[in-house]
């Protein structure tokens, strides 16, 4: 006997195997995320001019890439690496990170600075032979936020009162300004145009056209 329409089977669920893993959902993308020294084509034709372009939050991704990406050029010879910044931030671990890479570079540092740069991506500056940026680049003094790693609160205060004074002692002393007025000024969360920069001392020049 035939019947027509054929009844609606309702699928099988999935045999589930230990072969076969789980298919997982896609999480959506973070919409603030934004990746700097990211891999890929456009990367890898910078490295090969010794640029690294940095883009965005300097988080430990980021900051790992770039310190491998340091070692790279500078294992591949002397000439000048140029580090392109461009709306980046960090945290004080990371921006440590970065600097600590740099100090060791045998090659000089050449910055250029685009957009915003902020908190601990200051640091970046500090080992810099020339710094330059963009005439509508601004500069915002502030204290980098600090990254909790399992130890008391106390000791982790303690931790990043030591780093602050390093990072400011740093920058005050490539400002040749007094370290107490680099500190007020990032408590203050001080925002510098590219002229007040690099009347401060953070930049050397400010390049292109102003506006007329």
């Amino acid at each position: 006997m035939t019947i027509w329409p054929p009844p609606q089977i309702p699928p099988f669920p999935p045999v589930r195997t230990p072969w076969r893993t789980e298919p997982r959902p896609s999480a959506p993308a973070p919409m603030s995320t934004q990746v700097a020294a990211a891999p890929g084509p456009l990367a890898d034709r910078l490295l090969d001019h010794r640029i690294i372009a940095l883009t965005g939050n300097l988080d430990r991704d980021a900051s790992g890439r770039t310190v491998a990406a340091l070692a790279l050029l500078d294992a591949s010879g002397d000439q000048p690496v140029r580090l392109r910044l461009t709306d980046v931030a960090a945290d004080l671990d990371t921006a440590f990170t970065v600097l600590d890479a740099l100090d060791l570079m045998r090659a000089e540092i050449h910055v250029t600075c685009l957009g915003t740069v902020a908190g601990g991506a200051l640091a970046v500056l500090v080992p810099a032979r020339h710094r330059i940026a963009s005439p509508h680049s601004l500069f915002h003094l502030c204290e980098p936020d600090a990254v909790c790693i399992g130890v008391g609160i106390e000791a982790e205060a303690a931790r990043h009162r030591d780093r602050m004074r390093t990072l400011t002692a740093r920058i005050a002393d490539t400002c040749g300004r007094p370290e107490s007025d680099v500190a007020a000024d990032m408590r203050a969360h001080r925002i510098l145009t590219a002229d007040e920069a690099r009347d401060y001392g953070l930049i050397d020049t400010v390049t292109g056209a102003h506006p007329a």
